[in-house]
């Protein structure tokens, strides 16, 4: 455990580093990403996109506004979805967008957008805002509807001054960038705050479903469940119990032989619905998988005010010092 401490700490120092540094002189450049989705696996494409000084001013007041909304940066948790003003902090190693940050900082120059078509259905767009003798910032916003080319339609005549010239807007296509961020990116830390947005942008369900099969052969090695291959037939690729065994991977009591003694003890005098063979190992069923999952977690835990006992998906340790 005194490496997920170790974790946090480095997530909320990186976090105090972001609010700490002056964004507003940032120097801003804006990249669109494309992805490719082959057997749930995911290849992305990055061009360089030129943008006037006013849309870069625009896109420094987002990310400003966005840090400068965040309260509290936590550890990210696959089952917490409502997060306030809060970000949740994961190492960007571990997610798709390493693979795009190695490709924007390659030696290799990348392709610059050339033409309006090259902008159709792009999959998120990037700012980067650089300030002198910092790392480099990345806020991230997944484009909803891919850019498709619309066309205006009011009634009436609309007009915009482009190029030295007057120009029907209703021959114009539509390239929305609002004043949202559903991530940013500081120094090899990733501050989520849209986490639907974040999952989808970067494929992050198939993430889960590689946390299961690694798991489920731990769970072989260890012989925790006398029926552990049933468990990736029951999960299955069902979001919910993805997050809930991912968390479980995550949290690591599973790995614990004193908390999984304690389980059992605790499981049989209070008669929870979960089974164990003599041997002490799991039985794991589609009516009790769910309950599973929750105690492996440490989900199910008990008032030590009036002794009444809660079912937890997402927790935060007390920390009285604080």
């Amino acid at each position: 455990m005194e490496e997920v401490e170790t974790l946090v700490e480095s997530i909320q120092e990186s976090f105090e580093t972001v609010k700490d540094i002056d964004w507003t002189q940032a120097t801003v450049s804006l990249y669109i990403v494309k992805r490719k989705l082959r057997n749930r696996k995911a290849t992305y494409t990055t061009s360089l996109v030129n943008i006037d000084p006013k849309l870069g001013y625009k896109l420094r007041n987002i990310a400003n506004n966005k840090i400068n909304s965040s309260n509290e940066a936590l550890e990210y948790d696959f089952n917490t979805s409502d997060l306030d003003n809060n970000v949740l902090g994961i190492e960007a190693e571990e997610t798709d967008l390493q693979q795009i940050l190695n490709d924007m900082n390659a030696e290799e120059p990348l392709p610059t957008i050339g033409n309006m078509d090259d902008l159709l259905n792009s999959w998120v767009y990037i700012a980067r805002l650089d300030v002198a003798d910092q790392e480099p910032l990345y806020t991230v916003r997944k484009i909803s509807e891919g850019w498709k080319a619309k066309k205006i339609r009011q009634i009436g005549m609309n007009m915009i001054f482009s190029g030295n010239m007057l120009v029907d807007l209703e021959q114009q296509s539509i390239f929305k960038i609002d004043n949202q961020v559903d991530f940013f990116s500081f120094n090899g830390t990733i501050f989520i705050a849209n986490k639907v947005n974040f999952e989808s942008a970067l494929n992050f369900r198939d993430g889960m479903e590689k946390n299961r099969d690694i798991i489920i052969e731990e769970f072989k090695t260890i012989n925790l469940f006398v029926n552990a291959h049933e468990i990736s037939k029951i999960i299955g690729d069902s979001l919910p119990r993805l997050r809930k065994l991912s968390q479980v991977k995550k949290s690591g009591y599973y790995l614990d032989q004193d908390f999984l003694t304690g389980l059992q003890m605790v499981a049989q005098e209070d008669d929870w619905d979960i089974a164990y063979t003599d041997d002490g190992k799991l039985i794991v069923t589609q009516e009790n998988i769910d309950s599973v999952l929750l105690v492996l977690n440490n989900g199910r835990l008990t008032s030590k005010i009036n002794d009444e006992s809660f079912d937890v998906d997402v927790k935060h340790k007390y920390d009285p010092g604080k």
